[in-house]
């Protein structure tokens, strides 16, 4: 096990109180396994792998364990994170555009980050080391010298793959990868992200709402919902044997092509605050079988045939 998450909370402080983005999850990865992380917007999922890396706003609570490769994150210092950011734990950010910088040349984009965790790495040797891993996401080492701006969205998602992966990390996080792309470019860059996985020997953690993208290449997946984590189970029975009544109707709302069934479904309500979240279960307002229990307690993590749910259906509990 590279990456181990316990009991992980982090709050945002606001003026009317801590909005619980993070509320005690719980995960670990192992060494070449792919992660994915679905659920709605505003679940928690960008948070969670912001968290990792730290690089959340100041006003922000953390408690419980983070953990990569046995060392514990949550009370090192900036200065001790910037030497974990990029060498251990990579991040492929939603939008390159936003994410690189346009007056920096793309070799001085690499030369920074190379600098940082190798001081005694020469420009010679920098700009081979770029060449190399610009060729293996598909880039032409001569456009090295050319600006982020002159290049597409797909090409400047390229770039931004190469950045996380120029120092060889452990962990790579993909915060929505292929948010910003067409069709067509998705497609080409999670295949790229998939065998770069196997090359590289890395696990990745592929945060997403797309659940089509993680069908593909997740080992596992994890389903989030207001800070928890719901369900967890490997991707072929998550699919196929939903046990959370949430996974069930987030993969009923997937448009159907089926001819016979064509009415688009979707999920009643809203997301509750998480400024104010439900006593009991979080998804009861909006759940179809819900108990009087899940009103009043959250409940437990059950293990059922292998998949880990966060529901009160599985707890023994009669009373409907």
């Amino acid at each position: 096990m590279i990456f181990e998450a316990k009991d992980l909370k982090v709050y945002y402080k606001t003026k009317k109180g801590f909005v619980r983005a993070v509320d005690g999850i719980n995960l670990s990865i192992e060494k070449g396994e792919t992660v994915g992380l679905v659920g709605e917007s505003g679940c928690g999922k960008s948070t969670f792998g912001q968290a990792i890396l730290k690089i959340l706003p100041p006003a922000t609570f953390y408690g419980g364990s983070l953990k990569i490769e046995n060392t514990e994150l949550i009370g090192l210092n900036e200065n001790e994170m910037r030497k974990i950011r990029g060498k251990k734990i990579g991040m492929i950010f939603q939008d390159p555009m936003t994410s690189l910088n346009p007056v920096m040349k793309v070799e001085k984009l690499f030369f920074e980050t190379l600098k940082t965790h190798e001081p005694e790495i020469t420009e010679e040797a920098s700009r081979e080391r770029t060449a190399r891993v610009l060729e293996k996401v598909g880039i032409e080492p001569e456009r090295m010298k050319e600006y982020s701006f002159q290049f597409s969205g797909g090409m400047r998602q390229r770039v931004m793959i190469a950045l996380a992966l120029v120092l060889n990390p452990i962990l790579v996080i993909a915060d929505e990868p292929t948010t910003s792309l067409d069709v067509i470019v998705q497609a080409q860059i999670m295949n790229l992200l998939n065998e770069l996985r196997r090359e590289y020997d890395m696990s990745l953690i592929l945060i997403t709402h797309d659940l089509g993208v993680v069908a593909e290449m997740a080992d596992k997946i994890c389903v989030m919902y207001a800070g928890h984590i719901v369900e967890e189970a490997v991707s072929e029975k998550l699919y196929y044997s939903p046990k959370h009544p949430y996974t069930e109707l987030l993969l009923k709302s997937i448009p159907n092509t089926n001819i016979d069934d064509l009415d688009l479904k979707y999920i009643p309500g809203s997301p509750p605050d998480l400024l104010r979240p439900p006593v009991g279960c979080r998804f009861a307002p909006r759940c179809p079988y819900k108990k009087k229990i899940c009103e009043v307690k959250e409940p437990p993590i059950f293990n059922v045939d292998g998949t880990k749910v966060k529901c009160w259906l599985y707890g023994g509990v009669k009373e409907w």
